[in-house]
């Protein structure tokens, strides 16, 4: 046991009631400062007698005298005043004069030195000096007192110390009772401190510090059971804690909130409050991380330079200590690539700027330097083939043999130089047949044409290969097909129409002067019809001039669907239906306003107002509603000289929209206003 020895400093107070002397002749003073020490209650409770050689007993039953401080006071106030009282005789007169406070001024002096007294006696107890005692020769006592002094400082090596002090005293010493149940205290104690280091999470030193207490004690028996207790919550706190974090790189929230809840469970304030928050702030953490990570992969689905550069910058904000991390390394690889995918695609599209924008936006991190390099290689040979003609293409290939077999891109720099070199081929011989073509003849068309068709359809070229054949094609079809054309132009002059659309139609669907050729037939069938329909159209004309709308409706409609005339039938057909509707409705109108009665001539009324407004009748029609309007009003005038009632009723039937309606609205104001002042209370009858 390591001994910290200080410089000791004299110790003049005593206890004088503990009835023990404080240390023999030898001893060194004790020093509070570098000692500890025991309360004054501890060692008076202690029957400490018996202990110890017979001068500690000799020493024990004479204790020394009491400080009395008053008794010196009167003393040094007695030998004082006769001194006093001879040199100045007045004073004591004046001091008599005032006792009383000079009374309790001294009375407060007393009480004073006593509780200063009193603190410094229980502030500084008479103990020996335990770090400097032989202990081979210490007495019982001063053994007994250390062990309390070093158990004072409540810690694992004061509470040790203490029980190796007393462990030393023999079997059969009278306190032996006494002192093993100090030591079972103290033992119980350590276990406490090592539960204490349990319970703040040092599983490791709690247990050392339990191993430390002595074995012969009860508390010892515990020990093991304590240990196999504190690793059997340990490792199932362990098992919960790793289990969570395992599910949360799995990125299974659900399952590791679960699990963190279980930890409130366990019989341990570390796990249940630091490790539970630790796993609770990863999760959330986790939670957060793996939300950004969302916002980044819907940002990347937006397929533009812009989002790509904001969707990177999100997945890789996401820290290397988050369970997120790997899935967000993942699809910042799958950025990475998909800008590749875009800067090709901005290429197809000829857009080399864009193509190298795509580029510079992959981070350096994802270690495609080879691919983009070799991207950039494939931008400029497309810039230099997009030059046109074949050179532009030689050069492009010529371009691209610089990315060598050991390139990533190798593969697909081959695949361009062969779709190159392919068109190259093409091209050369959509060049032969141009030449071939130079003449203009047919022939030489026709021959240009069979050059051209060789190309393969796959070829890049084919497509201006195509294109050429197209006009050459319509060259030579116009060459064959206008001699016809014209023929049949110069029949139509004759007047001979039938034989001008018969000699049209030898020209077929698909050739060049087709759709003039059929512009031309539809003209001069148009003729042909009008002038086979026009005599029908006629006699139709004549019919309706003479009222026989039913029989010029019936010759107009052999003006047949698709004729040059069918529209115009179709239109004087239109009309003489609705004179025919025009004179049916103003009969009917007719016939009805013939019965005479109010009802009859307003339902007269309503029949003559749906005679059509572009048929004939219309104007009759209008002229016979307004004169059975102004008959219904003269009808109600007559009735109101007999009864003001019928006469509103029928001036109330006159219809809108005719010449009497605002007469009769007035002639309906008069009458009320005259049944008002027939009857008072206003109500009609």
């Amino acid at each position: 046991m390591a001994q910290h020895r200080q410089k000791p400093r004299q110790n003049t107070n005593r206890r004088p009631d503990s009835g023990v002397s404080s240390r023999k002749s030898g001893d060194r003073p004790w020093d509070p400062t570098t000692n500890p020490t025991v309360p004054v209650d501890q060692t008076q409770a202690l029957p400490l007698e018996p202990l110890g050689t017979g001068n500690d007993r000799e020493a024990a039953t004479t204790p020394p005298p009491r400080y009395d401080p008053l008794a010196d006071l009167r003393r040094s106030s007695q030998a004082a005043a006769p001194a006093a009282a001879k040199s100045k005789p007045s004073l004591g007169q004046r001091l008599a004069r005032h006792w009383p406070v000079w009374s309790l001024g001294l009375l407060t002096l007393v009480m004073g030195v006593g509780v200063v007294s009193a603190i410094s006696l229980f502030r500084i107890p008479n103990l020996p000096n335990c770090r400097a005692i032989f202990w081979l020769t210490a007495s019982a006592t001063t053994r007994l007192q250390c062990a309390e002094a070093y158990a004072e400082q409540g810690s694992v090596d004061g509470y040790l110390e203490a029980i190796a002090l007393l462990e030393s005293l023999p079997p059969d010493h009278p306190l032996r009772a006494e002192i093993d149940q100090r030591i079972e205290t103290w033992s119980g104690r350590i276990l406490d401190l090592a539960e204490n280091l349990f319970q703040q999470g040092d599983l490791s030193q709690a247990i050392a510090t339990a191993r430390q207490i002595p074995d012969h004690t009860a508390t010892a028996q515990v020990v093991n059971e304590r240990i196999e207790q504190w690793n059997t919550i340990w490792q199932a706190a362990e098992t919960i804690y790793n289990d969570a974090v395992s599910d949360l790189e799995n990125l299974e929230f659900q399952d590791a909130f679960s699990k963190a809840i279980r930890l409130l469970g366990v019989n341990n304030t570390y796990w249940k409050t630091v490790k539970y928050d630790q796993l609770t702030t990863k999760i959330t953490a986790a939670r957060e991380d793996l939300n950004q990570l969302g916002e980044a992969k819907q940002l990347a689905r937006r397929r533009t330079l812009s989002a790509m550069e904001e969707a990177l910058a999100l997945a890789m904000a996401i820290e290397s200590d988050s369970p997120v991390y790997a899935e967000a390394q993942r699809v910042i690889r799958e950025f990475g690539n998909d800008l590749l995918a875009m800067a090709e695609a901005a290429l197809d599209r000829q857009d080399a700027t864009a193509a190298a924008q795509m580029l510079g936006a992959i981070p350096a991190q994802l270690q495609l330097g080879a691919e983009i390099a070799d991207m950039r290689v494939l931008i400029d040979a497309n810039q230099i083939a997009w030059q046109g003609g074949i050179s532009g293409l030689e050069g492009g290939i010529t371009r691209l043999q610089s990315i060598s077999r050991d390139r990533p891109l190798y593969q697909k720099a081959q695949a361009q130089i062969n779709r190159w070199r392919t068109e190259v081929q093409g091209r050369s011989q959509l060049e032969l047949a141009r030449q071939v073509a130079v003449p203009g003849t047919v022939a030489d068309l026709q021959a240009a044409i069979a050059e051209a068709n060789q190309i393969s359809r796959n070829n890049p070229a084919w497509d201006d290969a195509r294109a050429q054949i197209g006009r050459w094609r319509s060259q030579v079809e116009t060459t064959q097909d206008r001699p016809i054309l014209t023929q049949a132009q110069q029949l139509a002059q004759m007047g001979d129409l039938a034989g001008a659309v018969s000699t049209a139609r030898q020209i077929s669907s698909g050739r060049a002067l087709y759709d003039e050729a059929q512009e031309q037939i539809g003209r001069w069938r148009g003729e042909i019809q009008r002038s086979e329909d026009r005599p029908l159209l006629t006699q139709a004309e004549q019919l309706a001039r003479q009222g026989q709308l039913s029989e010029a409706i019936a010759v107009a409609s052999r003006v047949g669907a698709g004729r040059a005339l069918h529209s115009e039938a179709q239109r004087h057909i239109d009309t003489w239906r609705r004179q025919m509707q025009g004179q049916q409705r103003l009969q009917q109108a007719y016939n009805t306003a013939q019965r005479g009665t109010v009802t009859a001539l307003a339902e007269a009324i309503q029949v003559a107002q749906q005679v059509p407004d572009g048929s004939a009748q219309k104007s009759e029609a209008n002229q016979a509603l307004s004169r059975w309007s102004w008959d219904m009003l003269r009808l109600a005038e007559s009735e109101a000289q007999i009864s003001l009632n019928r006469a509103i009723d029928i001036a109330q039937q006159v219809p809108p929209r005719t010449e009497a309606y605002a007469q009769a609205q007035l002639r309906l104001r008069e009458w009320q206003a005259q049944l008002d002042q027939v009857r008072p209370d206003g109500q009609s009858f």
